[in-house]
């Protein structure tokens, strides 16, 4: 099932059981928030899977800077997708956080050189 929004692609596959299209309008909705957090993601695969006891919820998100990649279980899908969006923005926040901080110390040692000048 695949959905073409801006830029971003949406495929969505469950297992072992019918995806409702209320659950796949709530994944949608939910994704299309992880824009605000990096606007260069262009692809997103979520795989459903229930199981006997638990609802397993995978990730893979493509963006032009990275890619995310999270697994949640839980009891149910509402809960397991919002536990692993929140896991994704996570690690959008810890890429930026890392890049701003090699851009400091690079900024910083020109700095330094362009002072001992």
């Amino acid at each position: 099932m695949n959905d073409v929004g801006d830029n971003m692609n949406i495929e969505i596959t469950a297992r072992n059981f019918v995806l409702s299209l209320e659950l796949k309008s709530f994944i949608k909705d939910k994704l299309k928030k992880l824009l605000t957090y990096d606007s260069n993601i262009n692809f997103i695969r979520v795989v459903l899977l229930k199981e006997s006891r638990a609802e397993k919820v995978e990730l893979i998100i493509n963006s032009k800077k990275k890619n995310y990649i999270t697994k949640c279980y839980s009891s149910a899908f509402e809960k397991t997708i919002i536990k692993a969006i929140n896991n994704i923005k996570i690690q959008i926040r810890k890429n930026i956080s890392y890049k701003t901080k090699i851009l400091s110390k690079s900024e910083l040692i020109e700095s330094l050189e362009s002072d001992s000048d």
